[in-house]
């Protein structure tokens, strides 16, 4: 097992002898059939942006891959809650937590707030972080917010939390630090050197020019795409909560094609496609729009450079917006940065807050997006057809805007089952079905790397045992983690263990032991261990800290 971007981390994994009473074994598979519902949050609007209430179950029409489907469970969720009598026709998910005799059922939010500062100059980047600091303020009781940075590579501001003076201190450690600009600084210097390359001969002007484009392009390409790697990742840790999801991505923008505008710059009208490497992000975007609307997460993306009110005219300067800033390619320029924000949003029913510099009232428009809308469900088991579909909702209702995502494929349990793993490894979430302990050994050195024991146990009783003759199995999954002192996950190791009993079921608290060998560099890590029930589901999570010396 390798830390990610980091080699040579190492996890191997083995089966100790079981206790008197327990034996373990290769796993036997048995086929499981699950019934999945697909949820859909829809924001319906009319001509002034206002949420429009008394819509029924009648008044809607969802399709999947071109064809209607039925609507099975129906709710309207106002103010963050969903009350009586839609609670008897909600999707189960959302209501599991309300008692019996509830009135209402508040739908907890979930905010990953991710700044990208690559782009933001201080003053654009002040401004957004003062508008977050608004939307932190109208944070109910029930929601949870986790701040995360991006500055070349991804860091945690926070975990879970739902503590408003956390989250605050947060952002402001952002504007205290001063960090970012760093896609920002490359596109004025690539700009200093085109221009600066434009009083050499013709003969060798073109060619010196170009290849300041091409180096521009590469090292704009490789940041982009770190980024939106670490936003897909992420997705994981929002995908295993109840709840509404937003992925709030701050950005000053990122090019869609890396180097196109500054090739077009350099070449005018006479800019051919053979120029520069202009490959596109449509693919990395599809990928992340396409998880994210399976895992129901919706986007929300914020322009936070400083643009003028209304959105209309642009207020560009030579070292807020270089490329912007050239007339040429202004335009050209002000499109590309923002695609990618768009198809977030737009593909998975989200808002796209560009062309204003209101960013109160953009991020007070996601507030209300978040906690007024409709809930319709879909039973997928019922339906024809696997894989990523397209989606549609209409309501019959003239002139009203509606919102949602634009696809879904549903997660197998497999898939489901790695992203609350990885959720448990990169944040404060943890799971209690089972209870776990774990215990570490102290490390020995073994080559480059040190060898850490790891001891799992569990009780037999947390298992599901079916009966086989004169003996019962239970079957369970273990998955291991780490991550070091600078945030950095691991790979996740997953192993299988059966375990037999003579007796034909498990008495008192008798453990079950496991077994691993984590091979690990010096320094202090997180050890993250999950334990899942395969026949019911229910997971167990235990963490604890180490230091290598």
């Amino acid at each position: 097992m390798r830390y990610r971007n980091i080699p040579g981390l190492i996890l191997s994994a083995a089966l100790l002898s079981p206790g008197a009473a327990f034996a373990q074994e290769t796993p036997t598979f048995t086929e499981q059939v699950e019934v999945r519902v697909m949820d859909l949050d829809v924001v319906v609007t009319d001509r002034d942006g206002r949420p429009v209430p008394n819509l029924a179950r009648e008044d809607f029409t969802v399709r999947l891959g071109g064809k209607p489907v039925p609507i099975d469970y129906f709710a309207r969720v106002d103010a963050g809650a969903i009350r009586a009598p839609d609670l008897a026709t909600a999707v189960p998910d959302q209501v599991v937590a309300a008692a019996p005799a509830a009135q209402e059922a508040y739908v907890p939010r979930y905010f990953l707030v991710f700044v990208d500062v690559g782009h933001l100059t201080p003053h654009a980047r002040k401004a957004a972080l003062e508008a977050l600091q608004g939307l932190v303020s109208r944070l109910t009781p029930n929601d949870r917010a986790r701040i995360l940075l991006f500055d070349r590579s991804t860091r945690d501001l926070t975990q879970w939390v739902s503590s408003k003076e956390v989250l605050s201190a947060a952002l402001s450690r952002i504007e205290k630090e001063g960090v970012g600009m760093s896609r920002l600084l490359a596109e004025r210097q690539t700009l200093h050197d085109i221009d600066f390359a434009s009083a050499l001969t013709s003969s060798h002007r073109r060619g010196s020019q170009m290849s300041f484009v091409e180096h521009y392009a590469e090292q704009e390409r490789a940041e982009v795409r770190q980024m939106l790697q670490s936003i897909r990742s992420e997705l994981a840790t929002l995908a295993p909560l109840a709840g509404k999801k937003a992925f709030l991505f701050v950005s000053g923008g990122f090019e869609f094609q890396p180097g196109n505008v500054m090739a077009s710059y350099v070449m005018g009208s006479r800019l051919s496609l053979l120029a520069v490497n202009v490959r596109n992000f449509s693919q990395e975007l599809e990928e992340i729009t396409r998880r994210a609307n399976s895992a129901e997460i919706t986007f929300y993306t914020v322009d936070a450079r400083g643009l003028e009110a209304g959105g209309v005219g642009i207020s560009a300067s030579e070292i807020d917006e270089p490329l912007q800033s050239r007339s040429m390619v202004s335009s050209l320029a002000r499109e590309d940065s923002q695609e990618g924000l768009v198809m977030l949003a737009r593909e998975t029913g989200g808002l796209a807050l560009i062309n204003s510099s209101d960013f109160e009232k953009g991020l007070a428009h996601v507030s209300q997006d978040t906690s007024v809308y409709y809930s319709l469900g879909i039973t997928l088991s019922k339906l024809p057809g696997v894989g990523y579909q397209r989606v549609r909702v209409d309501v019959a209702r003239p002139g009203v805007t509606v919102r949602t995502r634009q696809g879904y494929s549903a997660l197998t349990e497999a898939e489901r089952a790695h992203d609350r793993v990885e959720a448990t490894l990169k944040t404060n979430l943890s799971y209690s079905a089972i209870p776990v302990a774990l215990r570490a050994a102290a490390a020995t050195r073994a080559g480059r790397y040190y060898s850490l024991p790891l001891s799992v146990t569990f009780p037999a009783t947390a298992l599901t045992f079916v009966a086989e003759g004169a003996s019962s199995r239970s079957a369970a999954e273990v998955w291991i983690g780490a991550v070091d002192e600078e945030g950095r996950a691991s790979d996740v190791t997953r192993e299988e263990a059966t375990f037999t009993i003579p007796n034909g079921r498990p008495e008192g608290n008798a453990p079950l032991t496991y077994t691993a060998t984590l091979k690990i560099r010096k320094g202090a890590h997180r050890i993250v261990v999950n334990v899942r029930d395969k026949a019911t589901g229910r997971m167990g999570t235990a963490k604890t800290r180490v230091r290598v010396e």
